[in-house]
């Protein structure tokens, strides 16, 4: 349960980073405020809400504070709508159930609320939320703004220090009619005793099982042994609540609310900690067994472990159920240098995600660029003089939801004039590379030469692919140092092959070494995942459009 907290504090942080500094702190106030639960509806279906100034400062958290540094080193534009995570003094998440006629991919909506130490730049939040000019619309006496039409993202400033944003409106909307309306503000007496904690959290359990209980319970009781022992836990719970401090030690207290005084949730819960304690000495049995003794490292870890789970409490007082753990120093210490590894591996597997979906973006831009203008885009396009060339990134733009970038782009000056000069600083998403150091530098190139898909001055129509768009290359991930707006992209002279990836990497197999991978776009839209050692014939063959030759 540590190592899911850990893990899910370090990536909700993650997306915040963008500080250019970011400075350790040995002392934390004992006091802190409530988090802001008076905000929160009745209705709301739970609550998470976190202090990231207070968690990086902590020095047991130290190797997540030195990796989030190295990712601001690297990328120092990566902060969430501008904000420097040390002046977030708190985000308090609030989920909704979907209204009646909403339709999503998720049956659950979410509203952000941020409070800063610093008074917000309210301009440079707008900004990031949205680069084109906000929709002023009025509810309740309060200013949403909205990205415009078929957008239900919404931003909504309460004071100089707090703001809330959602991706549907209505949440919002919920949001404004709790404060206009409330007399009384339950979650905040629901979670008034972990309110002051690093993480507090809060789920309206009767409401989960009646809306979703049979979606989600299905799998588990199927995926999950020791179901018939966390049964009585889903089935008895009214409101459970979750209070985390880090403070050198981290203190854990999960508050289980019933309806009725059943005593099977403690003995649910005595059952899980005593089935934790037997796992351990089933580990290290197990090993002993197999002449593979512990490592001084392994066995104190497991210690300190038993140790914690030996310390915890859990009592009952009439209906409420209390489970007391902490985790000391020590411990805390080593469970956090375990989930590293598993917070690197979130990170390469999210940032694989993003740029296949980047590509994904690219290729059906083209294609509707393609429809339009019944060829692609050649590599280099010709501004309205004739003669100053311009990237056909530049000219995908409109394609890409950033008509107001292209409308500003003067097309009769080059790439490196002073005013296109300040276009190539902004960073374009989806021309920008998830792993670069660089944000405003590409991590996307189309391939130049004879007989490419980008072969010609004119623009090549599918007819001329006569190997098939389904066997060749349109856009190709690779690390270079080229600024998104300059019209330069990868030449390939039909013999030696050009280097492309450089930023994903397989891990070794069976002693074999690591296999450096990259994804490629295709001519009829799909997203494919090459490796460095692909038989060249093949990816000469990928990168022509009318050789003969069929992919394999």
């Amino acid at each position: 349960m540590l190592s899911i907290i850990l893990s899910v504090g370090a990536l909700v942080c993650l997306p915040l980073t963008g500080l250019a500094q970011l400075q350790a702190q040995d002392k934390v106030p004992e006091k802190r405020e409530p988090f802001r639960l008076d905000l929160v509806p009745e209705e709301a279906l739970g609550v998470i809400a976190f202090r990231p100034a207070q968690l990086l400062s902590e020095p047991t958290l130290k190797p997540i504070r030195e990796l989030l540094l190295k990712d601001m080193e690297r990328s120092p534009d990566m902060a969430f709508l501008g904000l420097k995570p040390m002046d977030v003094k708190s985000v308090t998440v609030i989920y909704f159930l979907l209204d009646i006629r909403e339709t999503s991919r998720s049956p659950i909506k979410t509203a952000f609320l941020f409070e800063t130490t610093n008074e917000l730049d309210q301009a440079k939040i707008k900004q990031n939320f949205w680069q084109s000019e906000l929709e002023e619309n009025t509810y309740q006496g309060k200013t949403l703004l909205t990205k415009g039409s078929g957008s239900e993202d919404a931003l909504l400033f309460l004071s100089d220090h707090t703001f809330l944003f959602s991706d549907k409106t209505s949440a919002l909307k919920k949001i404004i009619d709790h404060m206009h309306n409330r007399n009384d503000s339950i979650w905040s007496r629901r979670l008034a005793d972990v309110s002051t904690t690093s993480v507090a959290a809060g789920i309206n359990m009767q409401t989960l099982r009646n809306r979703l209980g049979k979606v989600l319970i299905q799998p588990l009781t199927q995926r999950i042994p020791a179901w018939p022992m966390i049964a009585p836990i889903w089935e008895n719970t009214e409101i459970a609540t979750l209070g985390v401090t880090v403070q050198n030690d981290l203190s854990l207290k999960l508050i289980f609310e019933q309806k009725n005084n059943s005593e099977q949730l403690k003995q649910s819960l005595d059952g899980l900690l005593l089935l934790g304690k037997n796992m351990i000495r089933q580990f290290q049995a197990t090993r002993g067994n197999l002449n593979r003794p512990l490592q001084p490292n392994e066995e104190s870890y497991l210690k300190r472990l038993e140790n914690a789970f030996t310390e915890t409490q859990v009592t009952q007082n009439d209906t409420r159920v209390t489970f007391s753990s902490v985790f000391k120093q020590e411990l805390l210490s080593q469970m956090v240098d375990l989930t590293i590894p598993a917070i690197l591996q979130a990170r390469a597997a999210a940032q694989r995600s993003r740029s296949k979906y980047n590509i994904k973006l690219i290729v059906l831009a083209l294609h509707n660029y393609y429809e339009r203008h019944h060829h692609f885009p050649p590599a280099i396009v010709m501004g309205p003089d004739g003669k100053t060339p311009h990237s056909w990134r530049v000219e995908l733009l409109p394609y890409l939801d950033q008509q107001a970038l292209y409308d500003e782009y003067r097309m009769n000056e080059p790439w490196n004039s002073k005013h296109n000069l300040k276009i190539a600083e902004t960073v374009v998403p989806v021309f920008s590379h998830p792993s670069s150091s660089k944000p405003a530098n590409t991590g996307y190139f189309v391939v130049v030469g004879d007989d490419t898909a980008f072969n010609n001055k004119q623009g090549v129509s599918f007819k001329e692919i006569t190997d098939g768009t389904s066997n060749t290359i349109a856009v190709v991930e690779a690390k270079r140092d080229i600024p998104w707006t300059k019209p330069e992209d990868i030449s390939y002279d039909g013999k030696k092959l050009p280097q492309f990836g450089g930023f994903f990497e397989n891990p070794p197999v069976n002693g074999q070494p690591a296999t450096g991978v990259y994804f490629v776009g295709l001519c009829d839209g799909r997203v494919r995942m090459l490796q460095d050692n692909i038989d060249e014939e093949l990816l000469k063959s990928l990168l022509t459009i009318a050789d003969g030759k069929p992919d394999q």
